[in-house]
């Protein structure tokens, strides 16, 4: 049987044919000069719809006691708070014509947005059946999207809001809290590291929307604070409604657990993301010495990451707990494993998306130093050839 996965190559065209006509001519010009984007009008009006289930949901569980459901759906609402401030330059002109806002705010909020459905369910779910939901509580920020360097200065606006809002709809809570001994320990904990984090943020952007001049390490400082911030008031805004997730110590943010954990990526072996069925692949076809020249090629010059490190952490622990399983192989070097969710669960999260059962997903590390990415699809098409670097 073929064990190699390929990407579907015509449909992502055609879906790039599409947005780019959808765009227009001009946006897709100043897209690609400047750097921003035009929220399309219809992309404003689905977001305005999710976030109005999120409203609906609220209402709906006024009445709710049970605090795994509460967390579920505080992580929704926090999520959707979130996202609407970080779009916030585009809603302000909602009905007229929208304003541009940076390529990296469009997709970071995107991805927020996209996570709100399967987090929704996950607290009807929990609210009718305790430990019904497959979907781990706390729910984290996940991947953050890379933008240009130096940040752009409207985008850090967008993470100011964000972290402003969610101070906001948290710090009642935290008053509430202090007044409950140790229940709230870790929580209580985390909200000052939040606050303080969004303090340094705060500080900078203060002087670079006050004409002060600074240097480009200060706009990726700031945008470091204030995602560290967003990541601790996520978890703050669980924690309010269900304090034994947490138990005594605050639990670190998503991007600095998977980053100080050793993984698979750590390790001097060339082999270290290959499939099983890849190296039986590669050594029945005789291309073993070529394979060897290639990946050490590879991973001398690649460079890697917070979210490649979270990824694999993630994909141990899903295959520890048996909720997904190896099919086949990449087609490309490093021919890393591809993986099906199983229909044991409804879903999992890898990078803050949400893969529905039976679906598969991958993540394609890039060549020559290339920044890698991580796909997904309900299945993907099988190939006969292994891509090596001379290939290319």
């Amino acid at each position: 049987m073929n064990t190699i996965a390929f990407p579907t190559c015509r449909t992502c065209f055609m879906i790039g044919l599409i947005r780019r006509c959808e765009m227009g001519l001009f946006n897709w010009i100043r897209e690609t000069m400047t750097g921003q984007r035009v929220c399309p009008i219809e992309h404003l009006e689905s977001f305005k719809r999710v976030g109005e289930q999120v409203y609906a949901l609220h209402v709906e569980m006024a009445d709710c006691e049970a605090p795994r459901a509460l967390a579920y759906l505080q992580a929704a609402r926090s999520l959707q708070t979130m996202a609407d401030a970080l779009l916030g330059d585009a809603f302000s002109n909602f009905g007229n014509a929208p304003k541009p806002v940076p390529i990296i705010t469009h997709e970071q909020a995107e991805v927020w947005y996209g996570k709100l459905p399967a987090i929704m369910i996950a607290a009807r779910q929990e609210a009718l059946f305790e430990q019904s939901s497959a979907i781990e509580l706390p729910i984290r920020l996940g991947q953050q999207m890379e933008g240009p360097s130096p940040c752009p200065v409207e985008h850090l606006s967008g993470l100011r809001r964000a972290a402003e809002r969610m101070d906001e709809m948290t710090s009642q809570g935290v008053a509430a809290a202090r007044n409950q001994g140790d229940t709230y320990k870790a929580v209580l904990l985390l909200y000052e590291s939040a606050r303080t984090r969004k303090q340094a943020g705060d500080a900078i952007v203060g002087s670079i929307t006050s004409g002060r001049r600074v240097s480009p390490e200060s706009h990726e400082d700031a945008e470091k604070q204030y995602w560290i911030a967003l990541s601790e008031y996520l978890l703050i805004a669980q924690g309010l409604k269900a304090p034994f997730l947490f138990k005594s110590q605050p639990p670190i943010p998503s991007s600095a657990s998977f980053a100080r954990k050793l993984c698979k990526l750590d390790s001097d072996d060339i082999w270290k993301v290959t499939s099983s069925y890849a190296k039986r692949d590669i050594r029945r076809a005789g291309e073993w010495e070529q394979a060897i020249e290639d990946l050490r090629e590879h991973w001398a010059t690649c460079l890697i990451t917070d979210i490649e490190r979270e990824y694999e952490t993630t994909v141990e622990q899903l295959l520890e707990k048996d909720l997904i399983e190896e099919t086949r192989y990449w087609y490309c070097c490093p021919f890393p494993s591809v993986y099906r969710v199983r229909s044991s669960c409804s879903s999992v999260q890898i990078l803050g998306a949400a893969i529905p059962r039976g679906h598969e997903f991958v993540y394609e590390y890039g060549d020559d130093g290339a920044e890698g990415k991580f796909i997904s699809a309900p299945s993907f098409n099988r190939g006969a050839e292994r891509k090596y670097c001379e290939d290319n």
